[in-house]
């Protein structure tokens, strides 16, 4: 069975260390009977120390923000991957900010998810289309694109230790990425749609059996309120939260949820007239 992974990207949003240990202390605690998900926090690098240091011995996991591909040298302002190594387990790469706001290639990605791999870190792997890419029926085709360039050369065994995060840009709550697009959530006929698009990119290029093992989990808008449709979906495996994430009070609801999914898969829903049903 694949990993059921969520994640909560804190952004630039929590600058305080105080806040960040605050908000995470409490997220820990709430894991305690939630083992069956693996869930990690991006806090802000300027956080990370102390938050490491507080969440150590629980289950809550650690991903940097974003990192550089070279592990050391004259590169202002960049993040070594071997100074994160020290502080986490995952890292989100190819987000839609630094892809569209801070123009990131999927070559650049592809270098620095071969570098997360090589010293041990987790990569999240972020994927997704523009509203103006969807509305001209090019999803497929950016999908494809961002994943061949940025999985370009991967040996089989190492995509096994890669996370995929489908984030459309359109869900993404950004007015310097969507400045004229009305923000909302992936319908689940959406993203049952995009994710099964990746997963068959997947078996075409790596086999099934590959592909199968691969977490792919949602990310743009998701809550506590839309979480049981969009986590109940097969192919949905997990969720990657931004401003849901920033306080327990939001986050460890969509976390409960897809621990009691995780125990009822497949069983629970039904589709009927093109909307998910679910079985109380």
């Amino acid at each position: 069975m694949r990993r059921i992974v969520i994640g909560g990207n804190w952004k630039m949003q929590v600058t305080s260390t105080t806040e960040a240990v605050s908000i995470a202390d409490d997220i820990a605690q709430g894991l305690s009977t939630l083992s069956s998900v693996h869930v990690f926090i991006a806090p802000s690098f300027t956080e990370l120390y102390s938050v490491n240091k507080a969440v150590k011995e629980t289950q809550l996991k650690l991903a940097g923000q974003n990192m550089y591909y070279h592990e050391k040298g004259a590169f202002t302002g960049q993040i070594s991957p071997l100074s994160l190594a020290n502080l986490v387990d995952y890292v989100i790469l190819g987000h839609s900010e630094p892809r569209r706001i801070f123009g990131e290639t999927d070559e650049f990605i592809r270098q620095k998810l071969l570098k997360a791999l090589e010293i041990g870190l987790i990569p999240v792997l972020c994927l997704g289309e523009t509203a103006k890419e969807r509305e001209e029926g090019n999803t497929k085709a950016i999908l494809h694109q961002q994943l061949a360039g940025s999985l370009k050369g991967l040996q089989i065994e190492k995509m096994k230790m890669i996370i995929l995060a489908y984030e459309p840009v359109w869900a993404i709550n950004n007015k310097f990425l969507n400045p004229d697009t009305e923000i909302r959530p992936a319908t689940p006929i959406e993203a049952n749609e995009t994710h099964t698009i990746i997963r068959d990119w997947l078996k075409n290029e790596f086999g099934a059996p590959v592909a199968e093992e691969i977490s792919i989990i949602y990310g743009g808008s998701m809550n506590a309120q839309n979480a049981k449709e969009l986590l109940a979906l097969d192919q949905i495996d997990g969720g990657l939260i931004g401003g849901a994430s920033l306080s327990a009070e939001k986050f460890l609801p969509i976390i409960r949820t897809a621990a009691h999914l995780l125990e009822n898969r497949s069983t629970d829903y039904r589709w009927e007239s093109n909307t998910l049903r679910f079985d109380e």
